[in-house]
């Protein structure tokens, strides 16, 4: 008993890593922007006088976060050419970050009640500079440590992040309310500096893993793929893509829609531009460098996993985070509705809330060393649904502040595993060659049908009252369950045919 719970408190050691310290502060840097162009902009707003239906369309700067996908080939293989000592992640931290700060920066010198237009466009480019610092921290974070450690960095990321939310959201509203919201902007700007420090402090990620070989994509595979590709293909490609999209959006409310409509429109683009590029001849360098940006990571996923098996994990990562995406939007309403005030949904929901999550993230990251990926993803979504089917039970007495707690504890304990294990997984998935672009690819794979699915949720109360709301987020996440447990089985038989080959 005692040597196993020293080998567990000895799996802590990987938190003593300096890399792993400094995906704290690179979490940091990544999570603090997005509650300033979001949550915390909005408070802004309506203390402005703007009106809640122009508050609405603010939110949807929250879209860089998703679709960031279509620029990550540009920050995965263009190179700055004054910041080239920096290497490939580096000066791509770097530009995002000096973006960030002066993004917020001008911000706090806007005036939404003169001018909400340029506060918008400010908006903007601070989450499209966010978005692309988070595309660089994923692909340092990945190439940085062993696939041993990435349970660790993942959580230290994690933590980081989370700390970033309490700064930008109680820390960024106190500034405001006894300094004014100038004030409390340009505390946020400096705040990011932090980020513009942990970079030049930090190394390039080891050439071994892959860095210096970022842009050395064979020239015969581009050829290759271009040889096989037939406008017939891509004229089906198109039409499915259009169809499927409709589909999809038909399925929706009209105000679910711009998501989905700007992520197949994209693809749309794309497929029409190869087409077009494939049949002028003149424009072949054009169609070399396309392909080997947007083609070739998705081949070479297929090619590593296989077609089914590629499909399988693809339709995992797709489904993993359904129920916590589609219970989180309606928490801060539910809680409201249940009678509780403003300040205990802030002291419990917010801020204990969030301290639990990072202990379920350090949890997370020991596990992982212990058990590996696979089953840490196993325990973290069967505990979240757990922790919605105790919102089930909770919407249906009379609850207090200490039934509050104990179902935000869970909730937020089960998600810092989910979310740690579920950052892993993806991590390990990765080329070495398309570092930041199948990671992106990965992260728009998720987020959008989540998103989508998540906006329905006001309809579900509102026909079926709460506690069958908390039983359907609970009961989507069986696909996902039942998807990692064969996704554990495959690397038992994976790892016994190597065994066995060995």
């Amino acid at each position: 008993m005692s040597n196993a719970l020293s080998r567990w408190w000895r799996s802590l050691d990987v938190y003593a890593n300096r890399k792993v310290r400094a995906l704290l502060f690179l979490g940091f840097s990544s999570g603090l922007p997005f509650a300033l162009v979001l949550t915390t902009l909005s408070a802004r707003l309506r203390q402005a006088g703007i009106d809640r239906s122009t508050i609405g369309y603010f939110s949807l700067v929250g879209l860089a976060y998703s679709l960031k996908f279509f620029w990550s080939p540009v920050v995965d293989r263009v190179r700055w050419p004054l910041l080239s000592a920096l290497g490939q992640r580096r000066s791509w931290m770097l530009v995002a970050q000096v973006g960030i700060v002066a993004g917020l920066a001008l911000l706090a010198l806007a005036d939404p009640a003169n001018d909400a237009i340029r506060v918008a466009w400010l908006a903007v480019f601070t989450a499209f500079c966010s978005a692309t610092q988070d595309i660089a921290v994923d692909a340092y974070r990945i190439e940085a440590a062993d696939e041993r450690d990435q349970g660790a960095m993942a959580a230290a990321y994690q933590i980081g992040y989370q700390v970033a939310l309490i700064v930008a959201g109680a820390g960024a509203l106190t500034a405001a309310a006894g300094y004014g919201w100038q004030t409390s902007y340009f505390v946020m700007a400096a705040c990011g500096l932090a980020g513009v420090v942990t970079t030049l402090l930090i190394a390039e990620p080891d050439a071994t893993r892959g860095r210096a070989s970022k842009a050395a994509v064979d020239p015969a595979q581009v050829r290759g793929v271009i040889a096989r590709m037939r406008a017939s293909v891509l004229l089906v490609a198109v039409a499915a893509t259009a169809l499927v999209g409709a589909l999809l959006g038909a399925a929706l409310p009209a105000d679910s829609r711009l998501a989905l409509e700007v992520s197949f429109g994209a693809i749309l683009l794309v497929e029409i531009v190869l087409l077009a590029l494939l049949k002028i001849a003149a424009l072949r360098p054009a169609l070399e460098r396309l392909v080997a940006s947007t083609v070739l990571p998705l081949e070479d996923f297929f090619q590593r996993y296989g077609t089914r098996t590629a499909l399988m994990i693809l339709l995992l990562i797709v489904t993993y985070r359904l129920n916590y995406t589609t219970m989180g939007v309606a928490a801060n309403t539910f809680y409201l509705d249940m009678g509780f005030s403003l300040e205990q949904i802030a002291l419990v929901s917010k801020i204990y809330g969030i301290g639990m999550t990072m202990l379920g993230a350090v949890f997370a990251g020991v596990l992982i060393r212990r058990v590996g990926v696979a089953k840490t993803m196993l325990l973290g979504v069967v505990a979240l649904s757990a922790a919605n089917l105790l919102y089930a039970h909770m919407a249906s007495i009379r609850p207090g502040v200490a039934w509050l707690a104990v179902v935000v504890s869970a909730d937020n304990v089960a998600n810092g595993i989910a979310g740690t294990a579920f950052i892993a997984f993806m991590s390990s998935l990765t080329s070495a060659k398309f570092t930041a672009t199948q990671y992106a690819l990965f992260g728009t794979l998720w987020s959008l049908p989540a998103k989508s699915i998540a906006s329905q949720w006001g309809n579900i109360v509102d026909a079926w009252g709460y506690p069958a709301f908390f039983v359907y987020t609970a009961a989507i996440a069986l696909p996902s369950v039942l998807l990692v447990l064969w996704l554990i089985r495959h690397q038992r038989r994976t790892d016994a045919a190597s065994a066995q080959a060995g």
